[in-house]
């Protein structure tokens, strides 16, 4: 369908007798055409013309516009509120394969991509359900809300993909964000992202990868998403990993954060990049989560927790998972410790609070968080701090220890990184409960597991019929483990004394200890104290530990008569000399 640029395409109060609106724009209520996909294209720009891009402005409310593909540039602006919006393309050919240019009558029009996006610009655009919408190639936003639009919910809207939720090949293993002022055919133009700064808005379940846009040297690259305002909450978003698994990652930074009492949990962040100068590069500013200015005082808070941030693989990458940024954050936020983790057995975790940071002045930074949330992340041994997995979360005491169970062990290559959550005002300088810190900047890793004997002397008496000798496992107890033993003769012998003992013993997961019967003999010489030793070898998947050999000392139940001898030669080097 031909927008022509004369047409005045508004849903306005001249044209509708109630201003409420109640207007539904369906084109799934069209008989015939395609199942799965939009079956009205409407194309917004009339013969390529070098202006293009005729908006679709709603100026009242309670309104229907769904399964509509829109073609040229076209925006949707929605003036006012409760308005739902779904499951319409933007920017899309036809076929859904990619990116339709809203022009190519001039360069300019070209850098303007599909322009296109859905805008709620005032602050009467309250209460809209953005929801199901495919958007490729808005050079401005792919959905925004401005001048303080409340309480509107955007959900499972895909954005830079094709309509299957794809990012094809040769650019679905990593898009190439090469800054280039002009449009380039051959490379992969998602668009920018979500843009939010009312309040009590809910950004929630939303798909973005393979976000680019010509850009010069100097331009920042699209940032992901942009979230300010109050209230505000951002959960399941996937960022970087496309429908098929496929990891292509954005051009920009995830998240950017400014304003109070946001939550944002529960996020899936793949490949992003540093979002601001190249020179930021390891700095706080090199981080896929960003909070840039926070506001001030008793009760304010940012919550960011339980988001997997997956980096590795590339030097562009960020080296950080959340971070504040200077000076818009006060160094008593920026330079805060999360807590520590003092030991890691298996999935059993303790834990204190973190170290004071010390700055030149010197300043010290308090590290001190009691009662405080603990937040365990597994991570790699790359050196770059991303939250592979979210583990586990704990409670600390009044004197910031604490314990946390791991919903599974900690495999060879990964270590944990803790983050801490205020959960009283005051706790973390004067911001209020739900204020999150920074992750670690140590990685915690599990001390390498060995198989140590429980003591390494032990006394049996003749009578007693065995001994029971025991091996502990110290540091994880993950996975199944063995030890070869042996019993070695001494002055005790075995056929004599005991009874030679060989063989392998098996720890199976999560077994902390085991132990071994050596039978001893009685037999009735009067040979004073003997002893033998069991001797550990061969260990598999574990570490031997100290001791490794213990002196089983056989306490003899026999004495001689007064007046007489009673000698035994032990072996073919054993001698008696008679005193």
């Amino acid at each position: 369908m031909q927008i022509d640029e004369s047409y005045e395409w508004e849903l306005k109060r001249r044209y509708i007798t109630d201003v409420s609106g109640q207007v539904t724009i369906d084109g799934n209520t069209q008989p015939g055409g395609r199942a799965n996909a939009p079956k009205i294209m409407v194309n917004t720009n009339r013969d390529n013309l070098p202006t293009f891009g005729v908006s679709l402005e709603v100026r009242t409310s309670n309104n229907v516009i769904r399964n509509l593909g829109f073609i040229g540039g076209g925006q949707i602006i929605l003036y006012e509120g409760n308005n739902l919006v779904e499951n319409n393309w933007m920017g899309l050919k036809a076929n859904g394969s990619g990116l339709s240019l809203a022009s190519t009558a001039s360069t300019q029009a070209a850098r303007s991509l599909a322009r296109g996006g859905i805008i709620l610009p005032n602050e009467d655009s309250d209460n809209n359900i953005i929801r199901g919408n495919r958007i490729i190639g808005a050079f401005e936003r792919a959905i925004r809300i401005t001048s303080g639009g409340d309480n509107n919910l955007i959900e499972a809207n895909y954005i830079g993909m094709d309509s299957q939720g794809h990012v094809p090949a040769p650019h679905d293993t990593g898009v190439n964000c090469a800054r280039e002022l002009d449009y380039n055919a051959s490379l992969w133009y998602g668009g920018r992202g979500i843009q939010v700064t009312g309040d009590n808005n809910t950004v929630t379940n939303n798909r973005l990868v393979g976000l680019h846009v010509p850009q010069s040297t100097n331009d920042t690259p699209p940032i992901t998403m942009e979230i300010a305002g109050v209230g505000n909450t951002v959960t399941l978003n996937v960022i970087g990993r496309d429908l098929a698994g496929k990891d292509a990652g954005v051009c920009g930074q995830g998240m950017l954060l400014q304003g109070t009492e946001l939550l944002v949990e529960n996020n899936l962040i793949v490949h992003t990049r540093n979002g601001f100068d190249p020179g930021d590069d390891g700095t706080d500013f090199d981080s896929a989560i960003l909070t840039q200015s926070f506001a001030a005082g008793s009760g304010r808070w940012i919550t960011v927790r339980k988001n997997m941030v997956i980096d590795a693989g590339a030097a562009t990458h960020p080296d950080h998972v959340y971070r504040f940024a200077s000076p818009g954050v006060p160094v008593e936020l920026r330079k805060f410790n999360p807590a520590k983790v003092s030991g890691i057995n298996g999935t059993s975790v303790t834990g204190t609070q973190g170290d004071d940071a010390v700055l030149p002045g010197p300043t010290t930074i308090s590290a001190a968080c009691p009662n405080c949330r603990i937040y365990l992340y597994a991570d790699d041994l790359d050196g770059r701090i991303e939250a592979k997995e979210f583990l586990s979360e704990a409670t600390a005491d009044a004197s910031g220890n604490w314990t946390a169970t791991l919903s599974r062990s900690l495999t060879a290559d990964e270590g944990l990184r803790t983050q801490s959550m205020a959960m009283a005002n005051g706790v973390i300088h004067f911001y209020g409960a739900g204020t999150t810190s920074k992750l670690s900047d140590y990685l915690y890793t599990e001390s390498p597991a060995e198989l140590p004997l429980a003591q390494a002397n032990y006394d049996v008496d003749e009578t007693a019929g065995s001994v029971s000798v025991t091996v502990n496992r110290s540091g994880s107890s993950a996975g199944q483990v063995s030890v070869g033993y042996a019993t070695v003769d001494n002055t005790a012998m075995s056929g004599s004394d005991y009874v030679s003992s060989s063989g392998t013993l098996t720890l199976q997961n999560g077994e902390t200890s085991k132990s071994l019967n050596i039978s001893i003999d009685d037999d009735a010489k009067a040979e004073g104290g003997e002893y033998f030793t069991l001797v550990l070898s061969n260990p598999v998947g574990v570490a031997l530990g100290s001791p490794s050999q213990a002196q089983i000392t056989i306490i003899d139940d026999e004495s001689c008569p007064p007046g007489t001898t009673d000698l035994e030669v032990k072996g073919p080097d054993s001698y008696v000399t008679r005193v």
